[in-house]
């Protein structure tokens, strides 16, 4: 759950420079457009706020909740045979620590951070270079991802999607929405998804 862990970085560093924002408004403003963030907040020195944020992140990894069912769907999708990898907008060095720390290493063939890649979602560079990478055939390949970026670059690199929206992201995106990108499937827990891909 790592836009959670984000949300308590930002705010964490707003509030030690003086800023108290609702976790509403720090999404609206802070997830997403960050050239808007800038101009919305001119006081803020941009650099070493965000190297602050990227040490929190990096200093309470140990504290990042898991999805439910999370272990239990990866393992059962490895004994199934499933090649799973893993796309992240977080840094490498991040993502590696989160696996680590939580036991999910095993689990993926192959991950890629935000610093792997040129071009980011929704540019398909990234789902291009791990069927790549990890020798998939786009055919038979799903992607599970939880904004609109992953449901477009999906598309982009012709493979299906599958839409997450579980409760626990409803902060941060209106779910309505994302589903007028047309993912191929929704689904709202990782067992659904796991059903979706056993599903002969």
């Amino acid at each position: 759950m790592t836009l959670h862990l984000w949300l308590e970085a930002y705010k964490s560093e707003l509030k030690n420079i003086g800023i108290e924002l609702s976790d509403k408004t720090i999404v609206e403003d802070f997830f997403y457009e960050h050239d808007k963030t800038r101009a919305k907040y001119p006081h803020i020195d941009f650099k070493p706020y965000m190297e602050k944020i990227r040490q929190y992140m990096t200093s309470h990894v140990p504290h990042m909740k898991l999805y439910p069912d999370a272990h239990q769907v990866l393992e059962k999708l490895q004994k199934s045979g499933i090649t799973l990898t893993l796309v992240s907008s977080s840094p490498r060095k991040l993502l590696e620590k989160v696996l680590e720390l939580n036991g999910l290493s095993k689990f993926f063939s192959a991950i890629s951070g935000f610093d792997d890649i040129m071009k980011h979602k929704p540019d398909p560079e990234v789902f291009l270079y791990m069927i790549e990478v990890g020798k998939l055939d786009p055919a038979e390949t799903l992607i599970l991802g939880d904004s609109y970026t992953d449901v477009l670059a999906a598309k982009a690199a012709g493979i299906d999607s599958c839409l997450f929206i579980p409760r626990e992201n409803k902060i941060f995106y209106d779910f309505e929405v994302l589903k007028t990108y047309n993912p191929t499937y929704v689904v709202e827990t990782l067992k659904n998804f796991s059903n979706i891909v056993l599903t002969p």
